[in-house]
């Protein structure tokens, strides 16, 4: 019974990791597409700082030559996360497709 208990929270677990490091990945992504052209301050520009630390982010997931990519897979992974979640969730049943039960 123990054994059920922790396999499900282990992989409970594993999933929401999972789906936090894609999380990461994208919005590292996002970001980097959105300011690549910005208005740099000079030498100690936090922007400048921030997208370096997003392209170590997505070098440490590829070999950073597959920006859209890394951005894209994501994006299909969870969207596929959520159609089959939806699909599994929402299913017909006799009351919300209105059938009529006669005796």
């Amino acid at each position: 019974m123990k054994n059920s208990t922790q396999s499900k929270m282990n992989r409970t677990f594993t999933g929401i990791m999972a789906v936090m490091v894609l999380l990461v990945v994208l919005f590292s992504a996002i970001f980097i597409a959105f300011h690549t052209d910005h208005d740099c301050k000079g030498e100690d520009c936090p922007i400048c700082a921030c997208l370096q630390q997003c392209e170590n982010i997505l070098h440490g997931v590829s070999d950073g030559s597959q920006f859209t990519a890394s951005g894209f897979i994501p994006v299909v992974l969870i969207a596929g996360f959520i159609l089959v979640s939806y699909c599994i969730v929402i299913s017909d049943t006799p009351v919300s497709a209105k059938v009529r039960m006669n005796n």
